[in-house]
């Protein structure tokens, strides 16, 4: 049965997502903003729609010289160790980093719900990595994982907003999560 590029469509539309159609191939690009960045992916379905990958665009970058590339790849082996669906790569011959998640569609369908956990997930995992392997390619250290309830590795302006939101901050919930009517 294969997915088309029509059926991806309007599984994007259905969330409301706005994205590009590649005029050369079945893909669609997009971009959103995550808690700890701004991130461009790229959704192509591949072997005659047999196949369907979420990636990024321009994600990070360490150039195979740069004096932190050890740390980085070990922190990219410990998140892959870690997450079941979304991977992450690094290109040794330009030093893209990239994350990706892939599913064999094969003679099925992948249904709405489906599409939509895969895409929420892959979103979430590449905003939630952003920081800890940014760092370690600044640092040559790895942070450890980013807890986003507590803020830890984010700006300081979007900690001190996340604890507005929440009531949570590093030291524990707050009495009072304080006026929510503008941000």
């Amino acid at each position: 049965m294969a997915m088309t590029i029509e059926l991806l469509k309007k599984y994007l539309d259905s969330e409301q997502l706005k994205y590009f159609v590649d005029p050369n191939r079945p893909a669609c690009m997009l971009g959103m903003q995550g808690l700890c960045g701004r991130y461009q992916f790229i959704l192509a379905l591949e072997n005659n729609g047999t196949f369907l990958q979420c990636r990024t665009l321009y994600y990070l970058q360490c150039p195979p010289d740069h004096p932190n590339l050890a740390e980085v790849l070990k922190v990219l082996g410990a998140i892959n160790f870690k997450l079941r669906l979304v991977k992450f790569g690094w290109d040794p011959s330009d030093g893209e980093i990239m994350a990706y998640a892939d599913a064999m569609i094969m003679d099925g369908q992948i249904t709405q719900a489906q599409f939509n956990h895969m895409f929420r997930l892959f979103a979430m995992a590449v905003d939630m990595n952003f920081v800890r392997i940014g760092q370690a390619k600044d640092t040559g250290k790895d942070p450890g994982e980013i807890d986003p309830t507590t803020g830890g590795g984010l700006p300081p302006a979007l900690r001190a907003l996340l604890k507005k939101i929440t009531g949570h901050g590093p030291s524990g919930p707050t009495s009072d999560p304080g006026n929510l009517d503008s941000i």
